[in-house]
C-alpha cells in the first residue's frame, strides 16, 4: 500500500464508495426484493438493510484494504474485486441460503443477473474509490507543499 494514506483512510474511502455504489444499484428496488425474497427474507426493508451492510461495510471496506494489491485503473480493480465477490455469492452463499449452486434455483438467467449486478457495483465502487483517493492524495500533497 502507498505510505502516504493510512489503511484506515483506505478502508474509510472504501466504505464511502461501497455505500454510494450500493445506493446506486439499490435504486433498482425490484431485483433486491426478488433476491431477498428468494432467500426467505420476506420483509424488503430487512433485505435492503442487509444489502447495504454487506455492500457498504463488508465489500466496501474490504475493497479499500485490497485496492493497492490489484492491477489497473480503480474502476477495473473494482470490477475484478466484485467479480470475485459474485463468485463467492454464487458458489458459497447461494447454496447455503437455498438458492442453489450458482443461484440456479432462481432461474437460468439468475447467474448472469447476479454477475452483471456485481460487476456494475464493482465498476461504480472502483470509480468512486479512485476519485476519493485522488482527492486524498492531492490534499496530502498540498499539505506537504505548504510546510
Amino acid at each position: 500500500m502507498r505510505n502516504d494514506v493510512s489503511v484506515t483512510d483506505r478502508i474509510g474511502n472504501g466504505i464511502v464508495a461501497g455505500f454510494i455504489a450500493t445506493l446506486v444499484l439499490s435504486a433498482l428496488h425490484e431485483p433486491v426484493t426478488v433476491v431477498t425474497d428468494s432467500v426467505g427474507v420476506h420483509t424488503p426493508i430487512t433485505g435492503l438493510l442487509f444489502h447495504f451492510f454487506v455492500g457498504t461495510l463488508l465489500w466496501g471496506g474490504a475493497f479499500g484494504f485490497v485496492h493497492d494489491y490489484l492491477f489497473g485503473p480503480s474502476w477495473l480493480r473494482g470490477v475484478v474485486f466484485a467479480g470475485a465477490a459474485a463468485l463467492i455469492v454464487m458458489l458459497i452463499i447461494a447454496p447455503l441460503t437455498g438458492s442453489g449452486f450458482l443461484c440456479l434455483k432462481l432461474g437460468l438467467f439468475a447467474p448472469i443477473v447476479v454477475a452483471l449486478f456485481h460487476l456494475a457495483y464493482g465498476a461504480i465502487l472502483g470509480a468512486i474509490y479512485g476519485k476519493l483517493i485522488d482527492t486524498d492524495e492531492a490534499r496530502e500533497h498540498l499539505h506537504h507543499a505548504h510546510r
